[in-house]
């Protein structure tokens, strides 16, 4: 069974725990300042969204579903994100 989206702000808080900020995750990721508070908001954003999604070893479709076309997405990162998720539901 799929589970719902989770809302923007257990992303933010899972960001924040694992990076200390929503800023330095941005910093590490090499995104613009506030870029996670744009997608976080619903802005299509797709390079913001992948890092966010690589980052918590989900999908940019999981994480933001019918945010964004496949085309819109880079294919390496959705592609690496499904491997990972799959790696981690098998565990």
């Amino acid at each position: 069974m799929l589970s719902a989206a989770p809302h923007p702000e257990e992303i933010k808080a899972a960001l924040r725990i694992k990076h200390g900020s929503l800023y330095k995750f941005e910093k590490k990721a090499d995104l613009p300042r506030k870029s996670v508070a744009d997608v976080l908001r619903g802005r299509a954003v797709a390079k913001t969204a992948e890092a966010i999604a690589k980052d918590l070893g989900r999908s940019v479709q999981e994480l933001f579903p019918g945010r964004f076309k496949s085309s819109d997405l880079s294919d390496s990162s959705s592609r690496d994100s499904a491997v990972q998720h799959l790696i981690a539901e098998a565990k």
